[in-house]
């Protein structure tokens, strides 16, 4: 459970990361 919780958070950060990346160079 610990593991797939860090991994869920994990996810979180990239996809976060991903969206201001392409709305900082998109828009």
């Amino acid at each position: 459970f610990e593991a797939a919780a860090w991994y869920w958070h994990f996810v979180d950060v990239v996809w976060l990361f991903l969206y201001i990346s392409i709305y900082w160079w998109g828009g």
